[in-house]
């Protein structure tokens, strides 16, 4: 599994929306951030696992009008979309996008390029796309951004690594945004998958505001009235734009490097039934519906741990995250391959802290919700 590219998602999506997430023209939208920007996210909700999704929105890309849904992913870099759901089927084809005998195919603002790359997720699967480039409107009229022209991946193949079977995207979902970042843009073409970074590191952010953005307590979501993953109900959960005052509260955690790159991922110690694994590596996965994986170096433990196992993680700065494994929200296995040493925390972290990643500083911010 690639680390920075690769985790654990099971994609969602319908074409029902609410009125909240209309249509509105591109002029409509922020094109630079000078003050943080809200927008809204719809979280959905499997009710018979618990597994819970958040959803943003995309209303263009290019000149071409469209109502997308995409998974709001904090495990992963990058915009992917399934090209079937953004261009014609006569022009996706097995072997990639048909651009014919041009250096490139120019559809309604979009450029679609020759250049192939490949994306992994959960270790499983693999997605092939074209990297194509446009302009794309995030978010509905409450709130929503204009990106400068970037670069994504258009996904034309997918296959199961193990099994070399097709693997859609996903049947009722329009793609990934991963809302890590690595690394600096790419000036100029981009070539690798790893310069495909976040679609939010390509707006365009005012003076005394950081790139970067704030996710609210999922606390905030009346999660009983949540009764399938179709995500109709819109929450202002997103904040793009980071000020001195948005950082308040948070305790910082400087990202793990390797290479020169920045990986999302947080250091500090796990411990369960009296063990402790130290040093352990987390990665905060919003786009992981439960659960969780923990990496356990002894090869001797592994698999699925028992119902009511406590779980700890504190960060080296200080941060204290527990919960108790179970059957299905909370669904934890220990797993011991080197090549997975770092340890999933998926979405039901987000329901107890708001969570920073600021692309300025590289930093990660947590901050608990207060209890009661």
């Amino acid at each position: 599994m690639n680390r920075l590219f690769g985790v654990i998602v099971f994609l969602c999506f319908t074409n029902a929306g609410s009125v909240a997430f209309g249509f509105a023209e591109p002029k409509d939208s922020v094109e630079s951030i000078v003050s943080p920007v809200r927008i809204n996210l719809m979280p959905g909700q499997n009710m018979k696992t618990l597994g819970r999704r958040l959803y943003l929105p995309i209303r263009y890309i290019g000149t071409d009008r469209v109502k997308l849904k995409v998974v709001f992913d904090t495990g992963s870099q990058g915009l992917i979309l399934d090209a079937k759901r953004l261009l014609p089927a006569s022009l996706v084809a097995d072997t990639g996008i048909v651009i014919g005998d041009k250096d490139s195919l120019e559809l309604n603002g979009i450029t679609v390029t020759r250049t192939k790359t490949k994306s992994r997720y959960g270790g499983t699967r693999s997605y092939y796309g074209n990297i194509a480039y446009a302009s794309i409107v995030i978010g509905d009229k409450m709130g929503q951004v204009r990106t400068k022209r970037m670069p994504f991946i258009l996904v034309y193949n997918g296959v199961y690594d193990l099994t070399g079977k097709p693997a859609q995207v996903d049947q009722h979902c329009d793609g990934i945004a991963g809302v890590s970042s690595g690394g600096e843009m790419k000036a100029g073409p981009v070539l690798k998958r790893e310069n495909v970074v976040s679609p939010f590191n390509y707006l365009s952010y005012g003076n005394r505001i950081e790139a970067g953005f704030i996710l609210a307590p999922l606390d905030q979501v009346k999660w009983e009235r949540v009764s399938s993953m179709e995500g109709t109900s819109a929450v202002p959960l997103l904040t793009l734009g980071i000020t001195e005052q948005e950082k308040e509260g948070f305790v910082l955690h400087p990202q793990q490097t390797l290479n020169g790159r920045f990986y999302p991922y947080v250091k500090g110690i796990i411990s369960y039934s009296g063990l402790v694994i130290s040093p352990s590596y987390v990665l905060f996965d919003s786009g992981n519906p439960a659960g969780g994986v923990i990496y356990e170096p002894d090869n001797n433990k592994k698999g699925k741990m028992n119902a009511g196992v406590g779980i700890r993680f504190v960060s080296d700065k200080g941060t204290i995250y527990d919960y108790a494994s179970n059957n299905s929200n909370y669904k934890t296995t220990l797993d011991s391959r080197k090549s997975k040493s770092v340890s999933i925390i998926g979405i039901n972290f987000f329901l107890e802290n708001s969570f920073m990643l600021n692309y300025a500083s590289h930093t990660i911010g947590i901050k608990p919700v207060p209890s009661l």
